[in-house]
């Protein structure tokens, strides 16, 4: 059985584990070690978890998080004359560990992801995904946008 939900505190261990093994997986070794990694990376989470721009759900099996997806609420300046939603939400740090795949837990955080964000006024959702992820991201309801541009230095 999955649990959906927030994450907390005494979930900073095994979220920055995952973040690890992820960026393992994607890029390869690092040179930083794991101890460093760890402090700098709980330093993040905590501040995340406690702040109140950053959420994070996880799908638990077992009392262990199988996957997770990070969410970032990007702060609107107001306009004249127009009342948006004061938000709109940066999705990242999606993840899944590899035995889990494919059994729709990244879908399920989405779906509750989403809930949350029209429940609380999140005006829309945008996000980079890798070409792996594209067709996960359609089949949850996203489409290509060429409106944003971007500068790399």
């Amino acid at each position: 059985m999955v649990n959906i939900r927030l994450a907390a505190l005494h979930d900073v261990d095994e979220l920055v584990q995952m973040r690890w093994d992820f960026s393992k997986e994607d890029y390869g070794n690092s040179s930083a070690s794991f101890e460093e990694f760890h402090q700098i990376c709980s330093e993040f989470l905590v501040k995340a978890i406690e702040g109140g721009d950053w959420y994070i759900w996880v799908a638990e099996v077992e009392k262990s998080i199988v996957s997770h997806m990070y969410l970032q609420l990007i702060h609107k300046v107001p306009r004249p004359g127009k009342s948006p939603d004061p938000y709109f939400g940066y999705v990242t740090n999606v993840y899944t560990r590899p035995e889990f795949r494919s059994q729709s837990f990244g879908s399920k955080i989405h779906i509750a992801m989403e809930k949350w964000s029209k429940e609380n006024k999140v005006e829309f959702l945008i996000l980079w995904p890798s070409s792996n992820s594209v067709q996960f991201y359609s089949r949850n309801g996203f489409s290509r946008c060429e409106e944003a541009m971007e500068k790399h230095w």
